[in-house]
């Protein structure tokens, strides 16, 4: 190459491509609770209904929160897909029962006889109805069973003794062979489909099982299900059936302290001098001094083995999702605006609100939105090693999940704390068998299948072409009721269900789960208490009326009697008696 040709100012060639592509990176295990909801996909067909119905079917819907470490996305993936297999099974047990209705109508309708007092008894509301009708079915039952052992036995002894009687097909011929045809063929696609989830849950939801990566196909689904990964981690809780608390189970304890802020400290304890305005206080400022207080309890620790690494602090925005046009027009204009919680791009639910927007809430406490500070600590174990190093026992997961929620209102000259405590128990015990699964033979798989069905089997079998009916109603209704919340004056946005909540134990399952909440719930409560007291007390707010009331109010509540006289503050008392002890609870 000659100097100064324009061959030298040319950039060097670019380098060659690699000689492999990157691996994609591995999608990361889902928690045990995950899975557990992702089993009772298979496992619950109410389940799978109400989770496909609240997630996928309206696609302006909100979504409940999700806390510790649980993820919708999973679910609703298995959900879809358990209901695709399902159908594929419904088609082929209704195939059968239809090839024989037209080939050997009165061994078919037999065998829909016969199973008819046993889908029954599987009813929720048999079961919990009266003994007499549960007796009479079973007396049905076994008639029925009866009435075809004998006429079974009896159609192949006359074929047998009389076979010129009654000749190869022949009516009398196809009761003794039509009817163990047809029983035998859908009761196996029954209990074949059975055994199949049963593998499905041993082997892809097993511990340590990584999220599915399969997108789904229709554009629709997809975009509705991005929105519901996105939204489940915001800070906006939109309901609509009363529950602010939504994702996070049910309360357990509540309350309230309101104290006057136009009291200052005085060194005179006989003093209960006012201020004619009030001591300034601003509830955003509090809620910031009270979040670096908790969080300490996570960060600033002697010893990391101290240190609740459980405890997750967010915020928590509530609305209702009744929206009424009336309620947001714009003032002097002709038409209405979109309402500022539902996003303008897309009409859907806003799910997650500014860190002006929040200060705004906080400092407005008779709007209709209400901000609430969320300290959750999930159930997920520590790990204990000696000094050594040495591992004592690894960590173990309880599911329970504990979550305390703190509003702060200044209003009237006065300051109102509200502490909300709820609780999520684990995930109900029929889902936990995925744990036991993977350790099975297949022929140990297939009897567990079968074996804890019983007569839900011969349950499937009869409401097949039920099953196929309503679901091709249902796709029908959706095809043609197209969702379009501008059509309405008023419309439901709000989230109805929360996933996680669905898929719970009614109660907690141990009782050191039980005292587990107890125990954080006290700490989270007490660090509150001082939190409020050393903010107050540095803006020499007088705090005789709040520790007396915060002293009552924690006692009561967990369990404590005191009796005698008790001080409070330096220039202050109270006697507080409590005999009545209340579960740790």
């Amino acid at each position: 190459m000659v100097p100064g040709t324009p061959e030298e100012n040319q950039p060097p060639p670019p380098p060659p491509p690699p000689s492999f592509t990157p691996p994609p990176t591995a999608a990361p295990p889902m928690s045990n609770v995950t899975r557990y909801l992702c089993a009772a996909a298979y496992l619950d067909s109410e389940f799978r209904d109400k989770v496909l119905a609240e997630s996928l079917q309206d696609d302006y819907r909100a979504v409940a929160p999700s806390y510790g470490g649980f993820d919708i996305g999973p679910v609703i993936h298995h959900c879809r897909r358990s209901r695709t297999v399902l159908v594929v099974r419904d088609i082929a047990i209704s195939l059968l029962l239809f090839i024989g209705i037209f080939v050997q109508p009165l061994p078919t309708f037999t065998v829909l006889v016969f199973l008819l007092p046993f889908v029954l008894l599987t009813a929720r509301r048999v079961r919990k109805g009266p003994w007499i009708l549960r007796a009479l079915l079973w007396g049905f039952a076994v008639y029925t069973a009866f009435y075809l052992i004998v006429l079974v036995i009896g159609s192949f002894a006359l074929q047998v003794l009389l076979p010129g009687l009654f000749p190869i097909g022949s009516s009398g011929r196809g009761i003794g062979l039509g009817f163990p045809f047809i029983a035998l063929a859908t009761l196996l696609v029954a209990i074949g489909y059975r055994i199949a989830t049963y593998l499905t849950l041993a082997g892809s939801l097993r511990p340590g099982s990584p999220e599915p990566v399969v997108p789904p196909t229709q554009l629709r689904t997809a975009r509705r299900m991005d929105y519901v990964r996105r939204a489940q981690w915001g800070n906006i809780t939109m309901y609509a059936n009363e529950d602010a608390f939504m994702g996070a189970g049910g309360i357990e304890r509540v309350w309230s302290i309101a104290v006057e802020l136009d009291r200052v400290r005085s060194e005179d304890p006989t003093s209960r001098r006012r201020e004619r305005a009030p001591v300034g206080i601003d509830p955003v400022d509090l809620h910031a001094y009270i979040r670096d207080r908790l969080i300490e309890m996570r960060d600033q620790v002697l010893r990391p083995n101290e240190s609740i690494q459980r405890l997750d602090i967010g915020d928590h925005v509530v609305t209702r999702g009744i929206f009424t046009v009336a309620d947001w027009r714009g003032h002097g204009q002709q038409g209405s605006v979109a309402h500022p919680m539902i996003d303008r791009s897309t009409g859907r639910p806003r799910h997650l609100a500014t860190p002006e927007e929040i200060a705004a809430i906080i400092r407005h406490p008779q709007g209709g939105v209400r901000y609430y500070q969320r300290v959750t600590i999930s159930g997920s174990g520590q790990e204990i090693r000696d000094t050594n190093g040495a591992l004592v026992a690894p960590a173990e997961d309880q599911e329970a999940l504990t979550s305390a929620f703190i509003y702060l209102a200044v209003e009237g000259r006065m300051l109102y704390t509200q502490f909300v405590v709820t609780v999520l128990p684990p995930a109900h015990p029929l889902y936990h068998v995925i744990d036991l699964l993977p350790a099975m033979t297949v022929p140990r798989i297939a009897w567990e299948a079968v074996k804890v069905l019983k007569l839900q089997l011969l349950r499937d079998v009869l409401a097949a072409p039920f099953r196929l009916g309503r679901l091709a109603w249902q796709e029908v209704r959706e095809a043609l009721v197209a969702r379009d919340p501008a059509r309405y004056l008023v419309y439901p946005y709000g989230a109805r269900l929360s996933v996680r909540e669905l898929g719970a134990s009614p109660d907690l399952q141990t009782y050191i789960q039980i005292l587990d909440t107890a125990k954080y719930t006290k700490l989270i409560e007490q660090r509150l208490t001082e939190a409020v007291l050393d903010y107050l007390e540095e803006r020499d707010v007088d705090t005789g009326a709040y520790r007396l009331q915060a002293a009552s109010v924690i006692s009561v509540g967990a369990g404590g009697t005191f009796s005698g006289s008790v001080s409070f503050g330096s220039h202050s008392s109270a006697t507080v008696t409590n005999t009545h002890r209340k579960d740790p609870r």
